[in-house]
């Protein structure tokens, strides 16, 4: 029973991550493309306040993969040493650069170009350690016995692209909801543009994946209600777009942010009860019950809980809208 409620408490942390972290990221990409200084302040306005908050659910997520599912931590974490040492690198360069950018002067375009560095390698990185998880890790008797080069392919490669186009169009219906003015056009212009992109590269991974793995077609194959997931998953992906262009200020989030949840209820469904495809599930890595039972009085009852109401109080005091004058700063 509690092995299921750990992989629930892990599967809401990377969802928590995904669509919270994926907006400001997203944002942080877009700022490599903005000109003006004072367009950019603004549009770094409407992350200033939460950026620190939404990176903690990736926290939680890898604490949870550690003490809950520790075979799987010992054979992602090596599989994925490189990209996800890259991602961190990253993930600070961001963290730096908007700390930083509000008080430069002469070297604030030092900073603006760190910030949209650091933002487009971490999402690159991010999908391109789930492109390699879900092609599968070569695995024996629950040790990893790879050369930590599977990362170095066309198909995680090409979902770290597809994960930085879905972080972009998330970023774009974020300043759609939080930005005013010629701040909120520029949203509404990158998430009608990039949406339909990001659904073909999303459509293209799905087919991939049926192709390349037998399994995952056997699956879908014996329960067609499957294929519902992946087509709302392109369907809001156009619906984000098409609601950018219809004047709407909460649509192109939700609807991006719904697109993030079904592909990752798409993965999942695909997937379980394995945890490492195709070789490890969910009960071979599952922790004792000891352990796991420690867990819940302390990480399970009080941390993420506390999670979710620190993230709820923190987006409540700063809603609405953003300007240069009323950000976090």
């Amino acid at each position: 029973m509690l092995t299921w409620l750990w992989i629930a408490e892990l599967a809401f942390a990377l969802a928590a991550y995904v669509v919270l972290d994926g907006f400001d990221l997203g944002v942080g990409i877009l700022s490599g493309f903005i000109g003006n200084m004072s367009l950019r302040d603004e549009m770094l306005a409407t992350i200033s306040p939460v950026w620190d908050g939404n990176g903690t659910w990736l926290v939680i997520a890898g604490t949870i993969m550690w003490g809950a599912f520790p075979p799987v931590y010992s054979i992602v974490l090596p599989a994925l040493y490189i990209p996800l040492a890259v991602m961190l690198i990253g993930l600070i360069m961001r963290g730096v650069a908007i700390e930083f950018s509000h008080r430069a002067g002469q070297s604030r375009w030092v900073w603006d170009m760190l910030l949209f560095v650091g933002s487009l390698l971490a999402a690159f990185m991010q999908g391109v350690s789930v492109g390699t998880y879900a092609q599968g890790l070569p695995v024996s008797q629950l040790r990893y016995t790879g050369t930590g080069l599977e990362w170095c392919s066309a198909f995680p490669l090409w979902c770290g692209t597809a994960l930085v186009l879905g972080y972009v169009v998330l970023g774009a219906g974020w300043l759609v909801l939080k930005g005013e003015g010629r701040l909120q056009q520029f949203g509404r212009t990158a998430a009608s543009r990039l949406a339909p992109l990001a659904m073909l590269f999303a459509a293209s991974i799905f087919v991939t994946t049926l192709v390349a793995h037998r399994e995952v077609e056997a699956r879908w194959l014996a329960h067609p209600a499957l294929f519902v997931l992946p087509l709302l998953c392109l369907l809001t992906f156009f619906g984000s777009s098409q609601t950018a262009r219809s004047g709407s200020a909460r649509l192109p989030y939700a609807l991006a942010a719904a697109s993030c949840l079904l592909l990752l209820l798409t993965l999942a469904a695909s997937l379980l009860p394995y945890v490492v495809p195709f070789d490890v599930t969910i009960f071979d890595a599952a922790a004792p019950e000891s352990t796991q039972k420690f867990m819940f009085w302390g990480a399970g009852l009080f941390v993420l809980p506390l999670i979710v109401v620190y993230t709820y109080v923190a987006y409540w005091v700063f809603r609405g809208k953003v300007s240069r004058e009323h950000g976090y700063h």
